[in-house]
C-alpha cells in the first residue's frame, strides 16, 4: 500500500513548512488527487490519522478535492472527460488522446493555529 508512504509524506511537508512558520498545530492539511494518479482515496484517508500521531498534525483534517480525468483528442480537437489512460475520443474514436489533468497529487493547502 503506497498510500502509507504518501501519508507520510504529506504529513512531513505540511510540519516542516508549518514548524518553519512557528504553528502549534495544524488544523486541516487539503490535498488535490487525480483521478488518474494511481492513488486510492479511501486508503490514503485510513493511513492519515495514524502517520499524524505525534506530529503538529495530530487530530488534523485531511481534506481532499478528487480531480476528474480530462483528455484532448490530437486528432479532432475535442475535449472530454476520461477515468483511464486507453481514453477513446467519444467524437471520432481516436486513441490518439492527450491528458489534459487527472494525474495530480498536489498539497494545496495547509491550515495551522499559531
Amino acid at each position: 500500500m503506497h498510500e502509507m508512504s504518501i501519508a507520510m509524506s504529506i504529513v512531513d511537508i505540511a510540519c516542516k513548512e508549518a514548524q518553519k512558520d512557528g504553528a502549534t498545530a495544524i488544523t486541516t492539511i487539503e490535498l488535490d488527487v487525480g483521478k488518474l494518479a494511481g492513488i486510492m482515496v479511501d486508503s490514503l484517508n485510513f493511513c492519515y490519522d495514524s502517520v499524524c500521531k505525534g506530529t503538529l498534525a495530530e487530530n488534523s483534517q485531511l481534506v481532499i478535492n478528487e480531480i476528474a480525468g480530462k483528455g484532448h483528442c490530437i486528432k479532432c480537437d475535442t475535449e472530454f472527460e476520461i477515468d483511464n489512460f486507453m481514453a477513446l475520443c467519444p467524437n471520432c474514436e481516436s486513441y490518439e488522446v492527450e491528458i489534459q489533468q487527472g494525474r495530480e497529487l498536489k498539497l494545496k493547502a495547509v491550515t495551522v493555529n499559531e
